[in-house]
């Protein structure tokens, strides 16, 4: 049997294009990964772009204050001295919709006209995490240009990302620092909206945690969870152990910090939902892994989860959750003081 093929990323396209200099002159950028759209974009200026000529060859419009006649001049001014120039149009309007304001008929029609015979010395670039599918642009440019849609990144890819942020930086990561970054970060959940720019933001704090010491597990865990999922967890244990007045303690010092109260009450209807849906999974037999694939989420926070389930029912978590959307509301709808309102769920708990 052949071993099927492994679909190759936008991002793992994309810097094989460039290597062997396949960039055309237009290319549409677009998908959920903002941060890869960016990043494609800063490569094709550090490739052909002079540095000393680049306030004048790249030229770099955003948004609504885009218009076609100024994006249409700029594609069409050759360069003396840069390779190419780079024109980059970042949230195009018109690929966000179909009736854009500020784009007649006729303008639309220019733009269409240039990206059928573009100028071979720039490398005009349209982007839009989400485009609109009905619009006209939109589908002339899935036709006619070069498309790199930068969706999400699997594992694999993911985890030669995260190695090479880090070579970069001159530091070399464990196969286990990175499987932990990827687990823990949450990159892979379901209900996550952590993207690649949460993530290089995080491993920039992981390498000034270590400063300059090896980094490991350990570190990784603290700098990913930080100080409210301790809190959270702590808790848990602090309750399930019928230690009330270590988890009284607890609820002051991170109200003392300045945490905000709706974040916390947020932070702990979130973690005993995801406990109660692991009890009952695991209560119907599944084991570890069977429950991280049905439920989407990463495997550490699972593991975590089935650990507390030993400490309560599925009655007792599904009582508490109740307490909570209780709590929640009485505090949105101002009938408890805020704290008080934790004080006397943490007391019931």
């Amino acid at each position: 049997m052949y071993k099927k093929e492994r679909k190759e990323h936008a991002f793992q396209a994309f810097s094989k294009d460039i290597k062997e200099d396949k960039i055309p002159a237009v290319l549409f950028l677009y998908g959920e990964e903002g941060y890869l759209i960016r990043w494609a974009v800063e490569t094709l200026v550090r490739r052909y772009v002079n540095p000393a000529l680049a306030a004048l060859d790249y030229v770099h419009f955003r948004g609504e204050g885009e218009d076609t006649d100024g994006v249409l001049t700029a594609c069409d001014t050759f360069s003396m001295m840069s390779e190419r120039r780079v024109v980059w149009a970042e949230d195009f309007m018109p690929l966000k919709s179909a009736n854009a304001k500020g784009f007649t008929k006729e303008s639309l029609n220019r733009l269409e006209d240039y990206l059928l015979g573009p100028n071979d010395g720039t490398i005009f670039v349209l982007s839009c995490e989400e485009p609109e599918a009905k619009s006209e642009l939109t589908k002339l440019l899935k036709k006619k240009a070069k498309c790199y849609h930068f969706t999400q990144l699997d594992r694999s890819a993911l985890s030669g990302f995260i190695n090479k942020r880090f070579t970069v930086a001159g530091v070399v990561p464990s196969k286990d620092v990175i499987h932990t970054i990827i687990d823990q970060s949450g990159y892979f959940n379901k209900e996550t909206g952590y993207r690649i720019f949460h993530l290089v933001t995080d491993i920039e704090k992981i390498i000034a945690y270590c400063q300059g010491e090896q980094i490991t597990v350990d570190a990784v865990s603290q700098v990913l969870n930080g100080d409210m999922d301790t809190f959270i967890f702590n808790l848990l244990d602090a309750v399930s152990d019928h230690q009330k007045e270590k988890a009284f303690t607890m609820l002051y010092h991170i109200l003392q910090s300045g945490r905000d109260v709706y974040g916390i009450v947020a932070m702990l209807i979130n973690q005993f939902e995801l406990l109660l849906e692991v009890a009952e999974l695991k209560k119907e037999g599944m084991n570890l892994s069977q429950i991280t694939a049905m439920l989407q989420s990463s495997e550490f926070r699972i593991k975590k989860a089935m650990a507390f389930t030993e400490k309560f029912t599925v009655e007792k978590l599904k009582n508490v959750l109740t307490q909570l959307y209780e709590v929640d509301r009485n505090i949105k709808t101002g009938l408890l003081d805020q704290n008080l309102a934790l004080e006397m769920l943490i007391g019931r708990i």
